[in-house]
């Protein structure tokens, strides 16, 4: 560690003192460290662009590639299985 509890790895950057005032507020609403504030609003911030893509690959499939999905037993919960619900110490 160097001094101050930076590591080697560690990146300061420099941002408005509104916006360091916001991530405070938020990191100590959350009881959580600066990075892991800025990390979590990332995280919340690229889920639904990620959902958008989801959306956007699923309307271009064909009606065989979704027939394909529905027959995939990979993809199955398998829940008329009764041994889906085993755990798999109890399965050992």
């Amino acid at each position: 560690m160097h001094a101050g509890g930076m590591t080697a790895t560690d990146t300061t950057i420099k941002v408005p003192e509104a916006l360091r005032d916001r991530i405070g507020r938020r990191a100590e609403r959350e009881h959580t460290p600066l990075a892991v504030a800025i990390e979590r609003a990332l995280d919340e911030a690229e889920e639904p662009e990620f959902w958008r893509e989801v959306r956007r690959y699923h309307a271009g499939l064909s009606d065989e590639d979704r027939r394909a999905y529905l027959n995939d037993r990979t993809l199955r919960d398998d829940l008329a299985d009764p041994d889906d619900a085993l755990t798999a110490e109890d399965a050992w």
